[in-house]
């Protein structure tokens, strides 16, 4: 029971929350690790299972879903593949280059352009022919507006330069004053060049510095123009953190004066996402440019994903809520999804760590990669510090919070009968054996893992932990006792298990 004492002053507990780390740990070390704010409680964010082994050593480049040939392409080491809605995969063609991105678009005559940053590549859905498009130029990030593929084109030494295709035709680039224009705002380097989405004719213009809008407005010699009243004054570090949905574009920016921030657009409008603590952590990375991103919805949520494999690190932007959060894999290593895409109702995505195909969505609560061989998500919350005004110290009688229990099946991966108390709580041997069953107590049941910091969240102490009830015992109280004196006091909450969490705000009793 809750300590009786009327000297206790209770503080809210805010385990529904985000990552908002500050510069340095002793401004705020909050955090949250792969789970996400939903109707003021915090949920888990999407899991994955491996759907398809293609090339377990192998890596995955890029994915594409055509929604009109209702059929998805992926790009695996030099290997290019075709799926069904049934996702039957067939081998289409190969590009030269191994590693690093690749761009995918499609046209309305069935052609499917991919584009290596070393040759644009063309697959005709209608025969079958995967080809190299022969093209004069070095192409990148592709999209596709009002019939034409757009590109960016570096062409010996000129590399300001983006490019149409013939309409209806990616084999076609005729080039010159028609077909090509430039970078005109800053001295620059074309980087890509993507269709606003829902802002009908306008396209935005890529370089590295810079950003232009133009509009498709049908002129015989070329049919876009610039907007002469309005540019973005951050261009995009690298292409492959291009993303789009809705009617939001999100990049990371940069420009000749800053470093690297995280930029989003609607097409009227221009602003960054970053938070102090996340522009930190950007001007302190060791290779900002090696990153990607991409966008998908959770539940009606719209989230951008963007990640850095050598700085190992990955972040999650929520642009319902406008927070921050933290994704990472089973290791609290970067998250692994490289691209995803939706595809006949489920979302799926390619791997930095693989070759393979993934499927991805909070109907999994786990990370599971074949072969039987499944990890618990690290979903971690590090709520805000406890601090008086005049910084004396405190005793931390107990804390606790509301969380769904009694909905997680516990021995859903076996068939051994463990035995129980009339409280429902597990026999175990000395060496924490269960009674009965022979699996190890700490793995087999849902738990909530309570360490605390004196030290303003720098260093954590051991462990206390809270199993959560069996299926069907609906309790939903947590709560901890006797948690010590302190004068700066973060509690790091660790929700291990195989099964769903769903918890929202509590309360923190501390005795003045």
């Amino acid at each position: 029971m809750k300590p009786s004492s009327r000297s206790y002053k209770e503080i809210p507990l805010e385990i529904v929350g985000s990552t908002k780390f500050g510069r340095y740990d002793k401004m705020s070390s909050e955090q949250t690790y792969n789970m996400i704010i939903s109707d003021g409680w915090l949920v888990p964010c999407a899991g994955y299972k491996q759907i398809q082994k293609i090339d377990p050593n192998g890596q995955g480049r890029g994915i594409y879903s055509s929604a009109k040939l209702n059929k998805m392409f992926a790009v695996i080491n030099n290997d290019v593949f075709e799926f069904d809605t049934t996702l039957n995969r067939t081998h289409i063609g190969n590009i030269d280059t191994y590693g690093g991105d690749v761009f995918i678009a499609e046209n309305n005559n069935g052609q499917i352009a991919f584009s290596d940053s070393n040759k644009l590549y063309i697959y005709n859905n209608g025969t079958g022919v995967f080809v190299d498009a022969g093209v004069s130029f070095i192409p990148g990030y592709l999209s596709f507006q009002n019939g034409r593929f757009v590109s960016p084109a570096k062409i010996g030494t000129i590399d300001n330069l983006w490019e149409l295709s013939a309409v209806g035709n990616g084999l076609s680039w005729p080039g010159g004053t028609g077909n090509q224009s430039a970078l005109q705002t800053k001295p620059d380097r074309t980087v890509a060049a993507i269709r606003f989405p829902g802002r009908g004719n306008l396209l935005l213009v890529f370089g590295e510095t810079v950003a232009e809008q133009w509009n498709d407005v049908g002129a015989a010699l070329f049919p876009y123009q610039r907007n002469p009243s309005i540019n973005i004054d951050f261009g995009c570090l690298n292409p492959s953190t291009i993303a789009e949905m809705d009617n939001i574009v999100c990049w990371l920016g940069a420009n000749e004066k800053s470093g690297p921030v995280i930029m989003y657009s609607t097409g009227g409008d221009i602003d960054h996402i970053s938070t102090d603590g996340i522009d930190f952590k950007l001007a302190n990375l060791t290779e900002p440019s090696d990153c990607y991103g991409f966008m998908f919805k959770q539940d009606g949520h719209v989230c951008y994903v963007i990640t850095w494999p050598t700085d190992n690190v990955s972040y999650m932007y929520d642009f319902n809520t406008k927070r921050f959060f933290t994704l990472t894999d089973e290791n609290q290593d970067a998250f692994i999804a490289k691209r995803v895409v939706f595809f006949n109702e489920k979302y799926y995505f390619v791997s930095i760590r693989d070759g393979n195909l993934y499927e991805f969505g909070t109907q999994y609560t786990d990370y599971d990669y074949g072969d039987d061989v499944k990890f618990e998500v690290p979903r971690i919350r590090i709520v805000p510090s406890i601090r008086l005004p005049d910084q004396s110290r405190f005793i931390a009688g107990y804390t606790g919070f509301t969380i769904e229990q009694g909905a997680i099946e516990y021995n859903n991966r076996d068939t051994v009968f463990d035995l129980m108390t009339e409280d429902y709580n597990y026999l175990t041997m000395e060496n924490d054996i269960l009674l009965g069953g022979g699996y190890n107590y700490a793995n087999n049941v849902p738990r909530v893992d309570l360490t605390l910091s004196k030290d303003g969240g720098v260093t954590f102490g051991s462990t206390s932990s809270r199993p959560l009830n069996p299926l069907g015992k609906r309790q939903n109280r947590l709560a901890w006792w006797r948690l010590g004196q302190a004068n700066d006091f973060v509690q790091q909450f660790r929700f291990l298990g195989f099964g769903r969490f769903v918890a929202t705000n509590g309360i923190t009793g501390i005795k003045l």
